[in-house]
C-alpha cells in the first residue's frame, strides 16, 4: 500500500489539528519525544518555554524503511500486508475528530494547573472552553480531510468487516478474505469517502 500522507484540503487556509511528533527538551541533557495533537504544542510551550518543544519531520522517522520482506515475516509463506512505515505505524498527520469539550477536559486534567494562577495550564492558553477559541483551533474536519488509513479505521469503527481466517478455513476461504482485504486497502480517498457516507461514519462530533 502507498504510503498515506496528510492531504491538502479543499481550502488551503482550513484549520485543523492533526497527530505531529514533537521532541520536548525538558533540560540541557533530556529530550524527549513524543506524539501530540496540534492544538497541544501551545499548552506544552506554555510548560516547557517556547523554542523547547520542536515538531519532528516525518520523513527522519522513515530513513531506512524498506517495504522488502524477510521469509521469516511471512506467516505460513503467505504474502502479508506490506510493512507501515514508521510514521505511519504513528498515525502522524491524523485529524482530530473527537468531541471539543472532552478534548478540553482532557488537556486541563493532563497538563494540570498553572503554577501562578488558580487556573489549568489548557485555559490559560485558550481561555475558558465557552469563549469557542478552543473549537476554532481545531476546526471542523470533514471526511475528505482525513488521511485514508484514519479514514480506513473509522469505517471499521462503523461496523465495516473483512473476513477473517483461521487454521479451519479452507483455501477458498482464504483467498476470498486476502481479495477483499486487499481491495479494502487499495480504495480510493473518494471510494472511502462513498463507503464511510454509507455507513453514517460522522466526524467532528
Amino acid at each position: 500500500m502507498a504510503r498515506q500522507q496528510a492531504k491538502e484540503t479543499a481550502t488551503p487556509d482550513k484549520v485543523l489539528s492533526r497527530r505531529v511528533l514533537v521532541n520536548i527538551k525538558r533540560d540541557q541533557t533530556a529530550v524527549t519525544p513524543r506524539v501530540v495533537w496540534m492544538h497541544e504544542i501551545p499548552i506544552l510551550e506554555q510548560i516547557f518555554e517556547d523554542g523547547n518543544v520542536v515538531m519532528v519531520n516525518p520523513e527522519a522517522l522513515d530513513e531506512g524503511y524498506s517495504t522488502k520482506q524477510t521469509p521469516d515475516m511471512l506467516a505460513h509463506n503467505k504474502k502479508q500486508d506490506p510493512i507501515k512505515r514508521p510514521s505511519e505505524s504513528l498515525c502522524l498527520g491524523w485529524v482530530f475528530v473527537g468531541n471539543p469539550q472532552a478534548e478540553y477536559e482532557r488537556l486541563s486534567a493532563c497538563y494540570g494547573r498553572h503554577l501562578e494562577m488558580p487556573i489549568s495550564n489548557c485555559e490559560h492558553v485558550y481561555g475558558r472552553f465557552q469563549t469557542g477559541a478552543f473549537q476554532k483551533l481545531l476546526g471542523s474536519p470533514e471526511l475528505a480531510d482525513l488521511p485514508d488509513d484514519q479514514l480506513r479505521e473509522l469505517i471499521k469503527a462503523w461496523g465495516f468487516e473483512i473476513p477473517q481466517t483461521d487454521t479451519k478455513s479452507t483455501p477458498e476461504q482464504i483467498e476470498k478474505a486476502a481479495e477483499a482485504r486487499a481491495k479494502f486497502n487499495t480504495m480510493t480517498t473518494d471510494e472511502l469517502v462513498a463507503l464511510a457516507l454509507e455507513l453514517g461514519v460522522e466526524v467532528g462530533a
